[in-house]
């Protein structure tokens, strides 16, 4: 299946590629292991604009926007 991930603020420099292949009952946790990406750095999941958990299985055509801690004021 493909999926569209998109890597917001300080997670952008794990970007390889807009657009990948992974296969049926793929989770977002999968994702951030194959991009290896530390679980600990990403806050926020969104799968369609819609908050997710990493557990969360995805389906062909899904996007994935992952957001790290944000601090402000």
């Amino acid at each position: 299946m493909e999926l569209e991930i998109k890597l917001f603020a300080t997670l952008r420099k794990f970007d390889q590629q807009e657009k990948i292949e992974f296969t049926d009952g793929t989770t977002v946790l999968d994702i951030l292991e194959s991009m290896a990406i530390p679980p600990s750095e990403v806050a926020v999941v969104l799968v369609n604009g819609r908050h997710a958990k990493l557990e969360q299985q995805l389906h062909d055509g899904e996007t994935i926007a992952l957001f790290p801690p944000i601090a402000g004021g």
